[in-house]
């Protein structure tokens, strides 16, 4: 029987230390005692608890147990000295048991290095959220499934002017009445903020009482499939609403005065039938008005649209446009160049060689000609690149479209890789296994967004130069599509938990942890999912599964 106990308190997960009241001195000690503070089992039983345990409040309480005053301790933290004179964290309780009609002291110790490290690891994580939180542009509200207020962002109490003995009494259902109660529509309010465990994505405009207006978007916040909870994003969109308004009221003013004018020129033109020619005049002169307003805004619109090219042209025409003035210099050394020979032309002495050979070696005449044609061939590259951003651009975001459309996924991925490719180029080279796929039914732009999620994150994973794979396929059923990089590659405990929100394995500020987060929700809502292999050292695969053919419950709620 004594063996059976030995082997259950040796496989403790607890330091056990069995001390002598009387003498101080360590009666037994279980196997873990050893590898955790490095004493040998024969050299503990030699020793007294106070070689172990040395603090002050230490002293105080085995010199209080040796003079016969005994008291329990429960969850108490100190430092124990290991045999290498290093110090070791713990959180150690005391009993006092009875044996053979003697009393003992039973010590239980547990090492607290590694509950410790988790804290920290934790804490930074929560300054991070705390971080993005703080310095989003929008006042953010996160309510659990439970509807209690787990975050709010500064912004959020100051837009809505919360009281701060409010904030302070952290009554989050007082505090989420106040918000209801400033908004004119207060019901519709109440309602989003109860409905925690929606699945849906929401977007309202609440007017509140104060005459300001807030957009509010929320979507549901999930831990793998299971909706924990809810965030809310405000935006105080006041100032558009006002101009917006504005606008239309103009635009109705307008028309008012197109309407009396129209009414004149009718009542001049009913009293003026006689003056037939005269009645034309005026008609034309309506007509022409008329071509003019729809002139004006047919300029507006495509202003507009040259105003986002343009945005987007400014990289091509810079790098052209340095590359054609380094190309005037090379030109005005060359002409240098020419000149000295012509000084000396007829001429030639020895010195004026070496005088002409000096300027050639101060210009480096040789990679000035070699480089010139260089530089114009990279200026009508540029050029070049200027129509591919432009197209890709729009191909990647497929702004006027809406709604589920037929769409080839390999274009996609194509686009997308051209707007990430400066990304891309200095890390990796790009290796592509199409499989002819067939168009499927899509939102095309939100499928680009996660391509664009897997290809920089790819890029990211690689930290000298390596290899990114595309690859697609297809059988009866489903298409699918793969990122495949050789990079570092996902550590086993990490793989369960990369489509979190806010999960990152990238190092401080390179990475939000929402990238696969979103990508994981829109491929869901396409009802498909994403299958990931990843190995330590030598990079990690990323499927993208999508049906060939939407459910019937899917078809039916378009």
């Amino acid at each position: 029987m004594s063996s059976l106990s030995d082997l259950m308190l040796d496989h403790s997960a607890e330091m056990m230390l069995l001390v002598d009241p009387r003498s101080l001195r360590i009666v037994m000690a279980n196997q873990l005692v050893t590898p955790t503070l490095g004493y040998p089992r024969a050299e503990l039983v030699a020793m007294t608890i106070t070689d172990i345990e040395s603090s002050l409040q230490d002293v105080f309480y085995w010199e209080d147990v040796h003079n016969g005053q005994y008291q329990d301790i429960e969850g108490q933290e100190g430092l124990y000295r290991c045999a290498d004179g290093s110090m070791l964290s713990v959180v150690k309780s005391v009993r006092v048991v009875e044996h053979e009609n003697a009393p003992l002291i039973l010590v239980l110790a547990r090492d607290t290095r590694h509950e410790r490290q988790v804290e920290d690891t934790l804490e930074q994580t929560l300054s991070q959220l705390r971080a993005t939180l703080e310095s989003t542009g929008n006042g953010i509200l996160v309510i659990d499934w439970q509807g209690h207020i787990t975050n709010m962002n500064r912004l959020f109490s100051s837009m809505w002017e919360i009281p701060e003995e409010l904030l302070l009494a952290g009554n989050d259902a007082a505090i989420l009445e106040f918000i209801a109660g400033r908004v004119m529509e207060g019901e519709l309010c109440r309602a989003r903020l109860r409905a925690t465990v929606d699945s849906a994505e929401t977007e309202d405009l609440h007017r509140l009482t104060d005459g300001r207006v807030f957009e509010c978007k929320s979507r549901p916040q999930y831990i793998g499939e299971r909706i924990v909870g809810r965030v809310f994003g405000y935006s105080d969109i006041t100032e558009r609403t006002r101009a917006e308004e504005a606008l239309r009221e103009s635009r109705d003013r307008l028309e008012d005065r197109v309407r009396e004018r129209t009414a004149e020129l009718e009542k001049t033109n009913a009293t003026l039938q006689g003056e037939k020619q005269h009645q034309q005049t005026l008609i034309r002169k309506l007509e022409e008005a008329h071509n003019q307003l729809l002139q004006a805004e047919k300029m507006a619109s495509i202003g507009q649209l040259a105003a986002g090219v343009a945005h987007e042209i400014n990289n091509p025409v810079g790098f052209v446009n340095s590359n054609l003035g380094t190309l005037q210099r090379y030109a005005e050394d060359l002409l240098r160049l020419l000149s000295a020979y012509e000084s000396i032309e007829g001429s030639l002495t020895t010195e004026q060689s070496e005088a002409i050979a000096c300027v050639k070696e101060e210009i480096d005449a040789a990679y000035l000609r070699e480089d010139i044609g260089g530089l114009l061939t990279e200026s009508l590259d540029g050029l070049q690149r200027v129509k591919r951003i432009v197209q890709d651009l729009k191909d990647f975001s497929h702004v006027d479209k809406a709604e589920r459309e037929l769409a080839n996924l390999e274009a996609g991925l194509e686009s997308t890789l051209n707007v990430v490719r400066n990304e891309i180029k200095y890390k990796a080279d790009v290796v592509k296994e199409y499989g002819s796929l067939p168009p499927i039914e899509c939102f095309p732009s939100q499928l680009n967004q996660v391509f664009m999620n897997l290809l920089v994150n790819a890029a990211h994973a690689i930290d000298d130069r390596g290899l990114i794979t595309l690859r697609t396929g297809y059988d009866e059923k489903v298409v699918w599509v793969e990122v495949e990089d050789t990079g570092k590659g996902i550590r086993p405990d990490h793989l369960s938990r990369i489509f979190e929100p806010f999960f990152t394995t990238k190092e401080v500020g390179k990475g939000t942890g929402l990238g696969l987060s979103l990508s994981y929700g829109i491929v869901n809502r396409h009802h498909g999912f994403i299958e990931v292999r990843s190995e330590l050292g030598k990079g990690s695969v990323f499927r993208v599964v999508l049906p060939r053919n939407l459910p019937v419950e899917a078809v039916a709620s378009k």
